[in-house]
């Protein structure tokens, strides 16, 4: 099958097991000879965001300014030469060697994702430019590293067998995931620990919907050197799971697929907005307002220490402990990072305008403190829908 597009520089590659996609499925293209897949889920982004705090840090280096300014078609953006050429390359021999002999064909995109029921993987487009992958360090809060990108691209992976094969079509895969005509809901309580689902991008991503549980499946049993038989040995019908893509792999993995593999969604070379509109439209899409005021401010003062009485800034130590506490809030409990992101940006705003302080020798304590407020007020917005009662 046609192996991926090509497009930017190689780096050296880092270790394979396994984090986040996203997934957003989109409407399919016009409708072939075969029966028209289902809608599909919508797109997943389990990593941080663009967010206008992170711009407040010092600004951009004139090269950065302009290639803000350009459209994203015109940076003339290829996955050849880079290094996602050579990760895609890998994950097709890590098909290989599980015997499936389909090659999803690869290309750059605004997200991780695969358009509704086609068997292509879209990637973001900035990991295909050095220049980019900073500016969205700098603006997306923290770019995608090889690990990760190869988890994405075997959760793909998943996604792109599924609708090859029709597999959500059958009696067997209906019986073991659910429905996947089945409502996609972007929020959703999951069950930490659960046994019934495998883990492999943080925040129980499999328990979102019967295709999310499914693309995570096989990207577990499709991860070199992770021994699944071991790993989910008393797991239930997570090993059911992973021992129903073992025997459906084995039956089909030669076997041509039933949907074609070149049908794209949004292509690199087609986005007119500017790199600067793409951070824009993408924060104002996914940031949510909580609109918390003051209503916190008697526990930050219990958390951190009154003006001038410690060394460091209570809100610097914040920012840089941002990714973390974002990350520690939504790992284990399935909340919606923007909800997160939101409630920390909120905390450390207030923090500043209080003009706390902290003492760098206790900063795992303030970490520790705070993140579990944080996490305590996402899962009061995912249970009840509200962070906290005033009344």
């Amino acid at each position: 099958m046609t192996p991926a597009p090509a497009t930017a520089q190689a780096q050296p590659q880092e270790p394979t097991q396994a984090a986040t996609p996203v997934v957003h499925e989109r409407t399919p293209p016009e409708p072939r000879p075969q029966p028209a897949p289902p809608p599909g889920p919508p797109g997943f982004h389990e990593r941080p965001h663009p967010d206008p705090r992170d711009r407040a840090q010092p600004a951009l280096r004139p090269e950065r300014q302009a290639l803000l300014r350009a459209r994203i078609k015109d940076l003339r953006l290829q996955l050849s030469g880079t290094h996602l050429e050579r990760l895609i390359h890998q994950l097709h021999e890590e098909l290989g060697a599980r015997g499936i002999d389909i090659r999803p064909q690869c290309y750059l995109s605004d997200e991780w994702g695969c358009p509704s029921g086609i068997p292509v993987i879209g990637i973001p487009f900035y990991l295909a430019n050095p220049a980019l992958q900073s500016i969205e360090g700098e603006l997306g809060g923290g770019v995608e590293s090889e690990r990760e990108i190869l988890m994405y691209l075997r959760h793909e992976a998943g996604h792109c067998f599924n609708y090859a094969y029709r597999l959500y079509e059958t009696p067997a895969w209906r019986t073991l995931f659910g429905d996947y005509h089945q409502p996609y809901k972007e929020e959703f309580k999951p069950k930490p620990f659960s046994r019934a689902y495998v883990t492999h991008i943080p925040g129980w991503y499999a328990q979102k919907h019967p295709d999310e549980d499914f693309a995570e499946t096989f990207a577990v049993w499709l991860t070199p050197g992770l021994d699944w038989r071991q790993r989910y040995r008393n797991w239930g019908a997570a090993l059911k799971k992973l021992q129903y893509v073992d025997a459906t792999a084995a039956e089909l993995g030669h076997r041509p697929p039933q949907v074609g593999l070149d049908t794209h969604d949004i292509d690199a070379d087609q986005m007119e907005e500017t790199v600067a509109d793409y951070y824009r439209l993408r924060d104002l899409a996914e940031r949510v307002d909580l609109e918390i005021g003051e209503k916190l401010d008697t526990e930050l003062f219990q958390l951190f220490e009154p003006p001038g009485s410690a060394p460091a800034s209570a809100a610097q130590m914040l920012r840089d402990q941002r990714q973390t506490l974002i990350q520690a809030a939504t790992q284990y409990s399935g909340v919606n990072r923007a909800v997160v992101r939101s409630v920390v940006d909120h905390l450390t705003d207030r923090t500043e305008n209080l003009k706390l302080t902290a003492s760098p020798d206790r900063a795992s304590g303030y970490v520790a403190n705070l993140g579990s407020l944080v996490t305590a007020l996402a899962m009061n917005e995912l249970y009840t829908g509200r962070l906290f009662d005033t009344e």
